[in-house]
């Protein structure tokens, strides 16, 4: 199944979305190991795995859990950490 990764942060620099090809029935969790791939194909100036894997996923109304099962065609944002002042 196809879902569209949308980006925000550090991760906009690759674009603002990402497709990834998923197995059918696939969670949230599957999304981490293909987006790594996707996302090392290009030279970035921080850990790219050590990011994605920090990073939260959410639907356009909430946070979604690491089981979270994802629907074929849906867009998940992903949420890198912040910080500030």
């Amino acid at each position: 199944m196809n879902i569209t990764i949308q980006t925000f942060g550090a991760f906009r620099q690759f674009g603002r979305n990402i497709d990834l090809e998923l197995n059918a029935g696939a969670c949230v969790s599957d999304i981490r190991q293909p987006l790594n791939a996707a996302l090392n194909q290009y030279v970035a100036k921080f850990d790219i795995a050590g990011l994605i894997e920090s990073s939260r996923f959410a639907t356009d109304v909430e946070i979604l859990s690491e089981d979270a099962i994802l629907a074929a065609g849906s867009t998940i944002t992903i949420l890198p950490p912040v910080s500030g002042g």
